[in-house]
Formats: structure tokens, sequence, C-alpha cells
């Protein structure tokens, strides 16, 4: 009998060298502070750097949101916020139409 493992992948596997980074993006719950119509004002339990970019999915006036934003601020916000502890100020990262009408559309109604 012999110890040879029977190899099913498809295709091979190359080891690669250590330190090598790898991002896996990870849905995080965040409370949207406040929104113009260049960005948000998010609170989060997880700090993220200036420059670092994420897909934000709310409901905004009852309509669905999806547009990429880019951290451009970041500030230790006061443990009385719960564990949302950090401030992060981000714009719009080249908003599609439709992301763009609903922004403008809710302010605007905000403003009545």
């Amino acid at each position: 009998m012999t110890d040879a493992v029977l190899e099913r992948r498809r295709a091979p596997r190359v080891t690669m060298p250590a330190g090598t980074h790898v991002a896996v993006p990870v849905p995080l719950t965040v409370r949207l502070i406040d929104i113009s119509a260049s960005g948000v004002l998010i609170s989060s339990p997880q700090r993220m750097e200036v420059g670092q970019r994420a897909r934000l999915q709310l409901t905004l006036g009852g309509e669905p949101l999806n547009v990429e934003v880019e951290v451009k601020r970041v500030a230790v916000g006061p443990e009385a916020i719960g564990r949302n502890r950090y401030r992060l100020g981000a714009s719009f990262v080249t908003p599609n139409e439709y992301a763009r009408r609903s922004v403008e559309q809710f302010l605007r109604a905000d403003e009545m």
C-alpha cells in the first residue's frame, strides 16, 4: 500500500511568497451621520485609511443607493457613540447618473 495522495485539482497551485498582501472585502455595518451631493460622513467600528475605497449600499428616500466612496478624513469619535468609534468623511467616486440623481432628489426633499 502506498501513501500517495490522489490529486483532484483541475489546475496546479503555486505557493505564494511570504509577505504577499491579499485583501478580502468584508461587509461592515456603519451609521450614516450625514450626506451631501459630494459625499458622506459615517461612523464605523473599524478604522479605514485615507485613500481607501469601499462600496456603500443604503436606502435613501425609499430608493436603493449603491456607490463607491473614497475615505478623505478619519477621526476618532467619542466612546459615547458605542462601538462605532471612527468617523469617516468620504467622497463619492464617479457616481453613476442614477446615484447622483437619487442623492440630489433626497437633498431637495430635505430642504422642503
